[in-house]
């Protein structure tokens, strides 16, 4: 409560009061309950307000830039390649602690993740980025180059017992498919990109074909100014 206090005080003291105070008490909260690292999902959030305050949604997230622009909030935005650092602690870690099988090895781990690093780079060309989290991406480039370990991974982190296997198995799906997304977004950017490349020289070698023909004709040109001047100075 004492960061949204804060959030309301600063900002309607510091920009003009364009919004009903009222109206920015929720988006307040919500937003403070980030700052405070404590992340509640919307609809949750929403399910806590009173019933009589008939708040849509869609009025806290559009009123929150225009709450956190007036605030001066700096906002960070994280990559995939942060979170996958992370996993790839644990991993090590775990690798370790020999929590997987023999068949996986340091050297097998530390080409994966160094090419799951790569890849990583390469998916922040796609989409990917605006349809599924840092983690999803991170988790989808490591399958990418080895399932196994993404597979062994998930089954240490959500163990059988409270429904934690079958929200492993839906992780499992959702990285799946951004797995896929992020593959077949790079294939239409490769083939593109060769596409382009072949256009481009297409038109230089065009381009190149009328200068020299304009060339050529101004050059013509000046020769028979000059013939003609020739003559001219001749007959004179």
């Amino acid at each position: 409560m004492a960061a949204t206090s804060f959030l309301l005080r600063y900002y309607l003291h510091n920009t003009p009061l364009t919004i009903h105070p009222h109206s920015l008490y929720p988006t307040a909260l919500f937003l403070a309950s980030k700052t405070e690292n404590e992340f509640i999902p919307l609809d949750r959030f929403k399910s806590h307000l009173p019933a009589n305050l008939n708040i849509d949604e869609s009025q806290i997230t559009t009123l929150e830039f225009p709450l956190s622009t007036g605030i001066q909030f700096s906002f960070t935005i994280w990559s995939c390649l942060r979170a996958l650092w992370g996993f790839g602690l644990e991993i090590t870690t775990l690798l370790n602690e020999g929590a997987f099988p023999e068949s996986i090895d340091k050297d097998r781990v530390k080409k994966v993740l160094d090419d799951a690093r790569s890849w990583a780079s390469e998916s922040s060309r796609t989409d990917a980025q605006f349809l599924y989290t840092p983690p999803q991406i991170a988790l989808a480039c490591i399958r990418h180059y080895n399932k196994e370990i993404v597979r062994l991974f998930v089954d240490i982190k959500f163990p059988p017992g409270m429904g934690a296997a079958e929200l492993g198995q839906r992780l499992l799906q959702t990285v799946e498919e951004c797995e896929a997304l992020i593959a077949e977004r790079l294939g239409v950017i490769a083939r593109r990109k060769g596409g382009e490349i072949e256009e481009i020289e297409t038109k230089l070698a065009r381009c190149i074909e009328v200068l020299d023909s304009m060339e050529h004709s101004a050059k013509r040109k000046a020769d028979s100014a000059d013939e003609r001047e020739a003559k001219k100075s001749k007959s004179d």
